[in-house]
């Protein structure tokens, strides 16, 4: 049996190869993700430790954490894109807006009500707009 010109086996073949392709990208997304992370997380704890409010610090902390993150998707995570004119910039950033969005929102719900601490806070709003990130980009920056 043959799925349009490709047999039945090669068709099969390039969906996993399609999904190992995947999964490598996510691997990776994951190492710029973790690397971006300790950026922003750094630049919250730097900012409460200068005595700056933890929403400022939460917001500044976004900004060099997206920059460090466009800058390894585009070198290494996915290397031969073409995800590099103005509109997949500001595409890139606006995903990353609504994940700020979804941060500062869970920060506000945990820290400001719930009393809990920024710092651990944080660590598990990032791994939530991890994904969210991830998929987002991939479907409207690099794939699209």
């Amino acid at each position: 049996m043959e799925t349009g010109s490709l047999p039945l086996a090669e068709a099969s073949s390039l969906r996993v190869d399609a999904r190992a392709a995947l999964l490598q990208a996510f691997i990776k997304y994951v190492a710029v993700g973790g690397i971006a992370f300790v950026v922003d997380w750094g630049t919250l704890n730097l900012c409460l430790w200068l005595g700056l409010h933890y929403m400022l610090g939460t917001a500044l902390g976004f900004v060099f954490g997206l920059l460090t993150n466009y800058s390894l998707c585009v070198a290494w995570v996915w290397p031969g894109t073409r995800a590099r004119s103005v509109r997949d910039v500001i595409v890139f950033s606006l995903i990353g807006l609504g994940g700020l969005a979804l941060t500062e929102l869970g920060m506000w719900l945990s820290v400001g009500l719930m009393h809990f601490h920024p710092s651990p806070s944080k660590i598990v709003l990032a791994a939530i707009v991890l994904v969210w990130n991830f998929s987002l980009r991939r479907i409207f920056v690099f794939f699209h």
